[in-house]
């Protein structure tokens, strides 16, 4: 089904991105969509681009992604040796800026602006009650990876 070898985890990973970039729920990523995804992760391809990325791997031709297809797409993307847990570990590693093992606050809040992300304090304060689980003030890297790896799965085992 895909052009390599995924594991599981993969799988689920992409999947799971898959539903958190269907913004509108309908089953496919558009352009628009996948624009987001792909500026999200600080690339910033035109919008020819863009449709030509899907048009590589649409089977349907219908101008927009389904799940096998953007798996299929990001597998194609894929290094073996760097794994979406992997890329979150080295995201998460860089902005924790006193090497703690956590993020604080002001360390999530940098990294959200370094994503484009501008939100109020209001919306930050929430954010980071909503992902610390612990309610320790901090952002653990489990609690970061669970948010941004497996936002809809109940499996701890996966962390």
């Amino acid at each position: 089904l895909y052009p390599i070898t995924l594991s599981t985890e993969e799988v689920k990973y992409y999947e799971n991105a898959f539903k958190n970039y269907d913004i509108n729920g309908d089953g496919v990523i558009s352009v628009s969509e996948l624009s987001l995804l792909l500026d999200t992760v600080g690339l910033r391809p035109s919008e020819e681009e863009v449709i030509n990325m899907i048009a590589c791997v649409d089977i349907d031709n219908d101008g927009s992604l389904g799940v096998s297809e953007f798996i299929k797409l990001m597998s194609k993307q894929h290094n073996p040796f760097v794994t979406p847990r992997s890329q979150f570990d080295a995201v998460f590693r860089t902005f924790d800026e006193d090497k703690n093992g956590f993020l604080s606050r002001g360390e999530f809040k940098n990294l959200l602006f370094s994503l484009g992300q501008r939100i109020s304090e209001v919306q930050l304060d929430q954010l980071v009650n909503d992902l610390d689980k612990n309610k320790d003030g901090l952002i653990s890297r489990r609690e970061f990876l669970k948010i941004f790896l497996y936002p809809n799965d109940q499996d701890e085992t996966l962390l």
